[in-house]
């Protein structure tokens, strides 16, 4: 859903602009396609599309999110005209201790943005250097203070340096600003319901013709022939295509309409005719006052028909015979949406090291069901005196208690480490500050009745395997002394 987040006012007229992000994430390469398979999840312009090119991934195959030296990947992403970026989140990673990477942005020709490669471990980008072998990548914002876009490409260019090693490329969140004459939706695509013998469809509604893995598109715009095109779809419920054909419903005077999303009005004035050849038989779709009729050019095909009578509905009569390769009509009806984390543990609950023992403790989540999409996980120390934590990797600074706190962005879950830093060995010393004292006492009577846990190493001082009031005992003579 749109968030208004500040009001321009020009003369009399007020304009909203909304805010909004969207990830993507290359998931895989398809030598077969040669395509880059991206996922994404948040919002974007309604028909904008992404892609994914590596030039090393593309010759390699096998390591598609590699960026060496010498080399580049981009994202290019179409329909964002009138938006505005005002950061970027790459998640990225590095060879451990060597890669290099620098970025370009790029609205149409014209270069708006850009950084040179310097090393990944630099405070330009990380701050330190992180192993693709721990599979751990971080997120790095790069705050931008942008125009509108004025085309309607942009392209996300990183590019490797001229040092050994390589950097890996995990994500990008695109956060911006999207004016009120775009429309959000969600990256998911389109779920599609078939629409049955005299279905009625109300004003708005959106079409899609589809038969057996494929839709009705234009991907030629006409201009060498009066065929329409077949786009493969795979799946009627995620729907995200743009080339795919989609008629608007509307209603003009007593006639309706069905207008594709390039304007061009099928069902007005006059007649329109249209075929698609499906490879079995070829298909025209006549459509004018009367509505639209979808037949095949064989005579011994029927037809499918569009009934646009003058009353506030509108039907598509489907055909009877089950052996005709016409299209059946597919009604829009609501955004997919990406399945939501709901659970996250960390692989570890507890953690006991000395000061100066360990520089990192790498904690890593996992997230439940597996199919979530949006694993990003927010990170907090709730004692920074202690440790720091940073996409998972904890530093141990200072003697005490932190808890590291694991909360998933999408869906707000959440998992805890204690972490417990000792210092040298100081018998008594049960709440580790250095000092044995009275707290001490305390904190070792709320370990023995629940209210606190403490390592039991520092509980057990006469080291009998128990931790009871025994060692209180004992505390309190060490004190005493």
């Amino acid at each position: 859903m749109k968030k208004i987040i500040t009001l321009l006012f020009a003369t009399l007229f007020a304009t909203a602009i909304y805010a909004a992000e969207i990830t993507y994430r290359v998931a895989s390469y398809n030598a077969d396609t040669d395509d880059f398979v991206l996922e994404s999840w948040g919002e974007k312009p309604e028909g904008a599309s992404a892609y994914f090119f590596n030039d090393y991934g593309a010759t390699t195959g096998n390591r598609y999110n590699q960026i060496p030296r010498r080399h580049q990947a981009s994202f290019e992403l179409y329909g964002w005209q009138g938006c505005t970026i005002k950061s970027i989140t790459f998640s990225m990673c590095s060879n451990n201790k060597a890669g290099t990477i620098g970025y370009t942005i790029v609205d149409g020709n014209t270069e708006i943005s850009k950084m040179a490669p310097v090393d990944f471990a630099s405070e330009q980008w990380f701050g330190e250097w992180l192993s693709k072998d721990q599979n751990v990548y971080g997120d790095i914002t790069k705050s931008l203070n942008l125009n509108p876009l004025t085309t309607d490409t942009l392209a996300i260019n990183l590019m490797g340096g001229t040092s050994e090693g390589s950097v890996y490329i995990n994500s990008v969140t695109i956060c911006y600003d999207a004016p009120e004459s775009v429309t959000l939706e969600s990256p998911q695509g389109w779920v599609f319901e078939k629409l049955v013998k005299k279905s009625t469809i109300a004003e708005g509604d959106v079409i899609m013709l589809y038969r057996s893995g494929v839709a009705a598109c234009d991907l030629g715009g006409m201009t060498t022939s009066k065929y329409l095109d077949a786009k493969g779809v795979n799946n009627t419920s995620a729907v995200n295509e743009p080339d795919v054909l989609l008629f608007r419903l509307a209603k003009e005077g007593t006639a309706w309409t069905l207008t594709d999303q390039f304007g061009r009005k099928l069902g007005a004035k006059g007649e329109r005719n249209l075929a698609w050849d499906e490879g079995v038989t070829t298909w025209n779709i006549t459509l004018g006052y009367d509505g639209a009729t979808i037949a095949s050019t064989n005579a011994k095909y029927g037809t499918l028909r569009f009934n646009a009578p003058a009353e506030s509905y509108a039907r598509f009569w489907n055909y009877t015979s089950k052996s005709l390769p016409l299209p059946y009509a597919y009604r829009r009806v609501r955004q997919s949406q990406p399945t939501t984390p709901i659970g996250i543990t960390l692989n570890y609950t507890e953690r006991t090291i000395k000061l100066g023992e360990q520089d990192t403790i790498m904690v890593k989540p996992t997230i439940t069901p597996a199919k979530a999409l949006d694993k990003r996980v927010a990170w907090e120390s709730t004692n920074t005196d202690v440790a720091t934590v940073k996409n998972g990797i904890v530093h141990p600074i200072g003697v005490g208690t932190a808890i590291i706190k694991a909360t998933t962005m999408s869906g707000g879950v959440q998992a805890e480490m204690r972490l417990t830093v000792t210092g040298n060995a100081l018998k008594g010393d049960i709440n580790a500050d250095g000092i044995v004292d009275v707290s001490d006492a305390t904190a070792l009577v709320s370990h023995i009745i629940g209210i606190t846990t403490y390592p039991i190493e520092l509980c057990d001082l006469n080291a009998d395997g128990i931790v009871d009031v025994t060692d209180v005992t004992t505390l309190i003579t060490t004190i005493l002394k």
